[in-house]
């Protein structure tokens, strides 16, 4: 990668704006005090858009916009848990209808198939007891739907006594069945109450949907060929109703945002193009970007790459997932880059289906997620009303944005490493079935091919 003494100088410079600059912590405070948990299709949601795009404005990027995409729109009601005449705290998950209802429970253990193929048609009729390790929520969702369940408890895995939100997203349909969180302590204390014998739970949940529009933020940094192509810098800046989506994923966005400010100090070193993209309705089942990609669909041949941030808050190690045709090179780039000075590890051949770079994945597209380690305060953390902009580490956040813009500068201003083409769409199919996602895809009306 370049060497040349004028670009060293201009990477220094780059990184001492945001080593230096007191301008990331106020962006968080915005975020997340003033426009609290950003849920999409909410009046906290357009206030959000309104401020980064004017901020991106600011910044001197070009064109910022918003662009609308649908979405269903979903508020929260009264939920009530009882089993066995208890009354245990739960809370909707986001996409749940309505409900009033009485059945049997049936425990699922941490949802895996084994687990399903392990109770076969007991379960049917009854309402999914599930931990929250292992598979992600949604695979957990689906394979209740398809067992036949009639109801869905999902448990936090950790101790802590909140509940954990999150969609029900099934592509943007309806939620076949309610679904509610509830505490790790609710569960096992539901656990001892069924090995007494059958429990019934009776579910009682108040929630609207109704059809609605979400906002995405688009701004460009230009480079000197326009003909080369761009690099896609993403995050999205919606959160959850009940925090303030401080670690998921305020510090997403607020990391691509410095990242946008600094590289503007250097923009005369970019060869490719930098698009700053932050998405809404990410919680809902990633339709925002998912919008954008499919409304941009003939753009996207000039994505060389997209580098999505998403909680990238935590102190601990830099994840980075990297997923496409041929990017072993990208990856090899981004080690280099790493060195010994940011704690960062580069996977190669990840299929991370649960952001939004995943919406170009499937297209295709090279992409990766970035993400710190384990969270400081497990059991506080993102999807609970513990997400709050106290548990945001700054230097690990500052790390993550200048490792962000260093990636970001050196492949638009030597675009060698990056994959001459994108992968096809038999390439994408057969790493998705490889994956085992084909069926939760096609189940969440996100197959698209």
């Amino acid at each position: 990668m370049t060497t040349n003494d004028t670009f060293h100088d201009a990477e220094l410079k780059m990184l001492g704006e945001i080593w230096s600059s007191p301008a990331l912590w106020p962006t968080m405070r915005v975020l997340c005090d003033d426009c609290n948990g950003r849920f999409v299709a909410s009046d906290d949601e357009r206030r959000a858009a309104a401020y980064i795009r004017d901020q991106l404005a600011q910044y001197g990027l070009t064109d910022a916009h918003t662009e609308e995409f649908p979405v269903r729109g979903w508020r929260r009601g009264e939920a009530q848990l009882t089993v066995n005449g208890v009354r245990l705290v739960c809370i909707g998950l986001p996409g749940t209808p309505p409900c009033d209802l009485q059945a049997p429970l049936v425990d699922l253990g941490i949802g895996e198939p084994a687990d399903f193929t392990r109770v076969g048609e007991a379960a049917r009729g009854k309402v999914a007891l599930v931990l929250g390790k292992g598979s992600h929520r949604l695979e957990k969702y689906a394979r209740a739907v398809q067992a036949g369940c009639v109801g869905f408890l999902f448990s936090n895995a950790e101790v802590g006594t909140l509940p954990p939100t999150g969609s029900l997203g099934f592509g943007g349909q309806p939620a076949p069945i309610p679904g509610a969180g509830i505490a790790y302590e609710s569960y096992l204390r539901i656990g001892r109450m069924l090995q007494a014998g059958e429990q019934t739970a009776h579910l009682h949940m108040d929630a609207e949907a109704f059809p609605a529009t979400g906002l995405n933020v688009i701004a460009d940094i230009p480079g000197s060929d326009p003909a080369a192509g761009v690099l896609m810098a993403c995050a999205h800046y919606d959160g959850h109703d009940i925090a303030q989506g401080a670690i998921d994923n305020a510090s997403g966005t607020a990391a691509v945002m410095e990242a946008a400010r600094a590289l503007m100090v250097v923009r005369d070193q970019l060869k490719l193009g930098v698009r700053i993209a932050l998405w809404s309705g990410e919680e809902v089942g990633m339709v925002g970007s998912s919008a954008y990609a499919r409304t941009h669909l003939n753009e996207l041949a000039q994505v060389k790459l997209v580098f999505n941030c998403d909680i990238v808050g935590n102190p601990g190690t830099l994840f980075i997932g990297l997923s496409g045709y041929d990017t072993d090179r990208v990856a090899d780039a981004m080690r280099k880059l790493a060195g010994k000075e940011y704690d960062v590890n580069v996977v190669g051949g990840t299929t991370i289906p649960y952001s939004d770079h995943f919406s170009f994945g499937l297209r295709g597209v090279p992409a990766l997620m970035a993400a710190t380690g384990g969270p400081k305060y497990p059991h506080l953390g993102p999807h609970t009303y513990g997400d709050t902009l106290d548990k945001v580490d700054l230097r690990a956040l500052r790390s993550s944005a200048a490792f962000t813009a260093r990636v970001l500068l050196h492949l638009s201003h030597d675009p060698e490493p990056l994959p001459a083409r994108h992968a096809t769409a038999d390439e994408v199919q057969e790493v998705l079935r490889k994956a085992g996602y084909e069926d939760l895809l096609k189940a969440q009306n996100r197959w698209i091919f």
